[in-house]
């Protein structure tokens, strides 16, 4: 990530930058095994240029190559299993840039990191031109947009993502994660590879069941990102301010570092036990860590 690009706040500017650096490189194929695992890119199946969608009663004409004999076996009736052409894949972001996000203790404040993740998401989906659509969690409101053409789509996500980086506008947040989760399940269709770009701060267990629904028919992936700061508070009395009320808060007692330590690494393992147990991809990402490369070594694959 260049060190001229923003700290505190997104530039239209910064954002289009990315794409140059993503010009050569385009999103796996969409397939469950391409995304899982610990923010390492592991090698996709073969594929056939189609996505596994869903099954259905076997009709008179079906391939009977396409029998899923799982399910056929458990009903005791035969069941097709349905695909939709690669080219139709829907490529869909969440993006958490709520008040919360917009803190860092080293490098770029997390809602920065959350935007710059997503311009280049939406750079690699444009390259295998993908259809986009995304969900933006802002502090009082939530965006969404409908899965379209990755290159329309892009520009309206891009100038949403730089409105609502202002860190001068900071009010209390009053939407959760699952309130966005929620409103984005409608736009979600069944094979679309599905990228969720937050702190997970609020993350509870309906979230874990509205996920772990998708990826019956989708591909899922967390992006986790996180300040140094949210592992270990330094030791002393310090003043905190939510924008608009000034409080001071004593660290240093023992008791207190360790469960402030302990809520963050008992989210952080909740997050990687979804993604163990349901095949869901997991990417940290720290505020002072390069994002270009990060996301380049997670979920691209070369072009030929």
């Amino acid at each position: 990530m260049r060190s001229d690009l923003q700290f505190v706040s997104v530039k239209m500017n910064d954002l289009l930058r990315l794409k140059k650096q993503a010009r050569h490189f385009e999103l796996k194929e969409t397939n469950r095994q391409a995304y899982i695992g610990w923010g390492h890119a592991k090698s996709p199946f073969k594929s056939k240029g189609l996505d596994f969608q869903e099954v259905r009663a076997y009709q008179p004409g079906d391939d009977i190559r396409q029998i899923d004999w799982r399910v056929t076996a458990k009903y005791g009736k035969p069941f097709t299993k349905l695909y939709t052409d690669e080219k139709e894949r829907q490529v869909f972001l969440i993006c958490d840039m709520r008040s919360r996000m917009k803190f860092a203790s080293h490098g770029r404040f997390k809602s920065v990191v959350c935007a710059y993740a997503a311009a280049l998401l939406s750079y690699l989906a444009s390259n295998k031109s993908d259809r986009l659509g995304f969900t933006i969690l802002s502090s009082n409101y939530i965006e969404t947009a409908k899965a379209y053409g990755a290159d329309e789509v892009s520009d309206g996500l891009l100038r949403l993502l730089e409105t609502v980086s202002d860190p001068s506008d900071m009010p209390s947040d009053q939407i959760t994660l699952y309130q966005a989760l929620q409103k984005s399940k409608p736009l979600i269709r069944a094979g679309s590879l599905v990228f969720i770009l937050s702190d997970f701060s609020d993350w509870t267990s309906e979230c874990e069941t509205l996920i772990r629904q998708w990826t019956q028919k989708s591909t899922c992936g967390l992006i986790h990102i996180y300040d140094e700061m949210e592992k270990q508070l330094p030791r002393g009395i310090f003043s905190v301010s939510d924008g608009k009320e000034i409080s001071s808060i004593d660290t240093r007692s023992h008791h207190f570092q360790t469960d402030y330590t302990d809520s963050f690494l008992k989210r952080t393992e909740e997050l990687k036990n979804l993604a163990q147990n349901y095949e869901i991809g997991y990417l940290p990402i720290r505020t002072d860590e390069n994002i270009v490369s990060k996301i380049f070594a997670y979920c691209i694959g070369e072009k030929k």
